[in-house]
């Protein structure tokens, strides 16, 4: 593997890490207008971001990697 695709991969995991970020941050917000004094809300922000982040890594692992390799 060459330096530019560890560059891009590296680009690409970091992407994913922000865009699940963004998940949990809008999961903790709808659960927010569902239930009043935000009762349950960091519990699905906290389920959300892990949720997605998995999905990114699997995504790349099935999808990026066998492009770039």
């Amino acid at each position: 593997m060459t330096t530019h695709m560890l560059v891009i991969l590296m680009l690409v995991l970091g992407m994913c890490i922000l865009f699940s970020a963004f998940a949990g941050l809008s999961g903790f917000g709808i659960a927010g207008w569902s239930r009043p004094r935000w009762a349950g809300a960091g519990g699905w922000g906290s389920i959300v971001a892990p949720s997605f982040i998995m999905l990114c890594i699997a995504l790349l692992d099935w999808v990026i990697m066998p492009l770039v390799t």
